[in-house]
Parts: C-alpha cells; sequence; structure tokens
C-alpha cells in the first residue's frame, strides 16, 4: 500500500470515528431532552441532576471534542501510545 492510500485510509477511518460520535452524542442529547421534558431544539439547558443520560452525553461530547482536535492537529484519531506500544 502506497504512502498515500495508506494516510487516506487513516483519515478515512478518522472521519468514519469522528461521525459516529457525533451520531451517539446527538441521540443522547435526544434522550437527555426527553428525559427532562426539554424541547430538543434548545441550544442551551440545564439538566436534572438525576438524569441518568448526562454522564454518557457529556463522555461522548468529551470523545467527540478530543477526536476533532486529534484530526485537525493531523494526528492519528483515537491512537494511544503507553510505554512505547500503541494500543
Amino acid at each position: 500500500m502506497s504512502q498515500s492510500k495508506f494516510q487516506e485510509n487513516i483519515n478515512r477511518r478518522g472521519l468514519d470515528y469522528i461521525d459516529s460520535l457525533r451520531a451517539i452524542a446527538a441521540q443522547l442529547w435526544k434522550k437527555a431532552c426527553e428525559e427532562d421534558r426539554i424541547p430538543l431544539e434548545s441550544k442551551f439547558v440545564v439538566f436534572s441532576q438525576d438524569n441518568k443520560y448526562v454522564p454518557f452525553y457529556n463522555r461522548a461530547v468529551g470523545m467527540l471534542h478530543q477526536a476533532e482536535a486529534e484530526y485537525q492537529a493531523g494526528g492519528y484519531v483515537g491512537l494511544k501510545i503507553e510505554g512505547g506500544k500503541a494500543r
């Protein structure tokens, strides 16, 4: 596989991962809004403290922001290197 094909493959996989995180975050936003009876089109909300979807939504958005930053920086999205090994 040529270097350019390899890079295209890595870029496509990174974008696919980002798209999947966006879809997950959107679904969790919908569930959290429904749980607190908040209109889905709301831009700024305060969820109730006992909303069971909020921790999952916050985690998904954090992962999305991290993946977007890694992609924009030209890094390998989602690749972690610890002790000299990728995981």
